[in-house]
């Protein structure tokens, strides 16, 4: 019987899990609901399934004869409880299923940050319109209004009136898989993101990137992570970090903590038990030398240990770096071609989420993003020049179609 890695989860943000399992000397077993994932075609074991389907997920194992080495994700909120059940059914390392659905349920986490008394925004849950009423009469203006179980900011609306809470309302609870939503106080100020690593509750810093928001509409979509994050004070967003990611359970893993700054203080806005789904992980080693990806892996297979942890100075590429993402009008995609990018000084990476021949729609959230950029330099006034360069180098064509627009 063939042993493989398992990896929930065919898309462009699990590539860096494959290539590192690879690397270990894995066969790797893709699992994903869409037939088209790009990762299913360079699987050893590709299986079309939904990772959701747990049981469906191991019958497939079993008669495809494939016995689990480890199994793991990165870069989806929606796949982490998924994740933690196969683990644990398979009896493999992995998060705890408790940890998996206090970060997957905004009401549970929320809770977890109140009693562990890291500071959060006040927040309601709602099931029906009366409840979000009454929770926008309580908590004031401004509000997010979002779904308990969404990712990639689907279905997240900010509310600054009341006549703007029924569309919002409805727009998360279509969102919601479990028909629920939340309201939450609305932060003003700039956002950020938290990477680390934990082992036995010891916490490893990675990095700290500056989140860039596109203009809304749509609320959050973030456009880059950019190193250095410019603020002063990174070691209490790092012990931050380390209190949320307890808060909700999390002993061993990698953490990604989403916090907001109002007014000097750092506000936690949620944890993923993951590495980020925007190459955040990519992005540190390039500018700090941590490996967190690998780490992820060997975490997966049973085999990390606290050398494995840290950043490497000697390592690093450059001092400064960003995630740029590539949004664009929408259309039906004529040309998609990122090698007049790659070709440029310091883009280690440019890559496309959609395929030629597919209808990009209007963005809404962070699924509608073309493709990303992943670039260093040796300060930010070079970054931002050969991120621009980048850019335009991309060769990109669209037909707007008048429907979409």
């Amino acid at each position: 019987m063939p042993q493989a890695f398992v990896l929930t989860g065919g898309s462009r943000s699990q590539l860096g899990l494959l290539e590192h399992a690879r690397a270990l000397e894995q066969k790797v077993c893709v699992v994903d609901g869409s037939a088209s994932a790009p990762l299913l075609a360079e699987a050893d074991y590709p299986i079309v399934r939904s990772f959701a389907d747990v049981d469906g997920v191991l019958s497939d194992l079993v008669d495809q004869g494939i016995k689990p080495a480890a199994v793991a994700t990165m870069g989806s909120d929606q796949a982490v409880l998924p994740t933690a059940r196969l683990a644990d059914r398979l009896g493999l390392p992995g998060l705890p299923v408790g940890t998996a659905e206090t970060v997957a349920d905004k009401r549970r986490m929320r809770t977890a940050f109140e009693r562990a008394g890291v500071r959060c925004p006040r927040g309601r849950e709602a099931s029906s319109l009366a409840e979000a009423r009454e929770a926008f009469a309580e908590l004031g203006t401004p509000l997010v209004v979002k779904p308990v179980d969404g990712s990639a900011q689907r279905g997240v609306t900010e509310v600054r009136e009341e006549r703007e809470l029924d569309s919002a309302f409805e727009r998360a609870l279509a969102a919601s898989r479990t028909g629920a939503v939340v309201l939450e106080r609305y932060l003003e100020g700039e956002e950020y993101t938290i990477n680390g690593f934990l082992l036995d509750g010891e916490y490893f810093p990675m990095s700290v990137t500056q989140r860039l928001l596109h203009p809304p509409p749509p609320l959050g979509v973030c456009v880059a992570h950019r190193y250095p994050s410019g603020l002063p004070n990174e070691s209490e967003l790092f012990e931050l970090a380390h209190a949320a990611s307890r808060a909700v359970g999390l002993e061993t893993g990698p953490s990604y903590v989403q916090v907001r700054v109002e007014d000097g203080a750092a506000w936690t806005i949620e944890v993923g038990a993951r590495l980020g789904g925007g190459k955040d992980a990519e992005l540190a080693k390039l500018v700090t030398g941590f490996d967190a990806v690998r780490a992820n892996v060997l975490w997966a297979l049973g085999e990390l240990e606290r050398v494995h942890l840290g950043p490497v100075p000697a390592a690093a590429v450059a001092p400064c770096g960003q995630v740029r993402f590539v949004v664009a009008p929408p259309g039906r995609i004529v040309r998609l071609d990122a090698a007049p990018a790659l070709a440029l000084d310091g883009v280690h990476e440019a890559g496309f989420y959609w395929r030629e021949g597919m209808v990009l729609p209007p963005l809404t959230s962070g699924a509608e993003r073309l493709g990303y950029l992943l670039l260093t330099a040796p300060d930010e006034d070079e970054l931002d020049a050969r991120t621009e360069r980048a850019l335009e180098a991309l060769d990109v064509e669209i037909a707007l179609e008048s429907a979409l627009v």
